[in-house]
């Protein structure tokens, strides 16, 4: 069984999760065949989220590309890979522990949501630098290859699971050294908050206010850790996403386009061609055309 009203220093600690044999029992996962409903949460990173206690109501993609409602119970897994999607329903009590695995950046969360007060009792969150000689993008990528699988609750899907869940425990209980949290903390911390809100109206003054530094600060750090400005590493999310779907999804161009952040169809097809050198709709067409001529 799982303990509920746990921190995430009990998870650091080893005390969040029960040592079951044979735990999570069922493993399930939310995939991108079709379409994603609005209000649902699809980012370009890979998803694991653990229910600690209560229930947790989901609409998902199967995948026979259905879209279904599913409930997961204490002990249960879903797993989101990257650009697929899942929506939450927040319809019962739940506690979720979730992690986001980025490019180098392990994105941690623990919620409390209260079904009868419509509202997150607490929330906590952190994120940690993944090390580039560490296994664990290694074993996400084991298990997201599990997507298509019908055996998705073999035991190489449970024990890839409980050697993720224990890596990011490492992570979490071992944070980064103090020399190194200030600038690429910043960074890694505003990557992770482009990643997850970039289909909103977000600023270079908005993200700064987020992290709690001057807006001026902020530019400079961008500049340094990521070799860009922040302006051109938001375009480079949006346009990343809306390629995404212009590949996946038969929506239409605008409601792609207000989907990534654009709330200007004309400034979205603008940039979108400056960047990708042809339009979105002759985008998607010699997609579609590559895919015809494979056939």
């Amino acid at each position: 069984m799982l303990n509920a009203n746990v921190t995430l220093d009990d998870f650091a600690r080893g005390n969040a999760l029960a040592a079951e044999t044979g735990w999570p029992q069922r493993i399930v996962f939310g995939l991108d065949a079709a379409a994603p409903p609005l209000g649902a949460l699809q980012v370009q990173f890979a998803r694991f989220e653990v229910v600690i206690a209560g229930t947790y109501t989901n609409v998902l993609c199967d995948r026979n590309a259905r879209i279904v409602e599913t409930e997961l119970g204490p002990g249960e897994a879903l797993v989101v890979p990257g650009n697929c999607w899942n929506q939450p329903l927040w319809d019962k009590d739940v506690e979720v522990l979730s992690l986001l695995f980025g490019a180098t950046h392990l994105g941690v969360s623990l919620v409390r949501w209260s079904a009868a007060e419509r509202r997150f009792l607490s929330v906590e969150k952190r994120s940690c630098l993944i090390p580039g000689n560490g296994p664990l993008q290694h074993l996400v990528e084991a298990m997201t290859s599990h997507r298509d699988d019908a055996g998705a609750n073999s035991l190489d899907a449970r024990l890839l699971a409980q050697s993720i869940l224990e890596y990011a425990r490492r992570l979490i209980a071992n944070p980064v050294p103090e020399e190194d949290r200030q600038s690429s903390a910043f960074f890694r911390a505003a990557s992770l908050y482009i990643e997850e809100n970039f289909d909103r109206l977000i600023t270079r003054d908005t993200v700064a206010a987020h992290l709690r530094i001057s807006p001026n600060y902020f530019s400079r750090v961008f500049r340094e850790q990521g070799a860009m400005t922040f302006s051109d590493y938001l375009t480079q999310v949006r346009i990343g996403k809306a390629k995404f779907m212009l590949e996946k999804y038969d929506l239409p161009l605008s409601q792609i386009a207000q989907r990534c952040g654009f709330n200007d169809f004309n400034y979205f097809y603008k940039v979108f061609k400056k960047v990708v050198g042809r339009t979105p709709t002759e985008y998607r067409n010699s997609v579609q055309a590559g895919a015809v001529a494979k056939t």
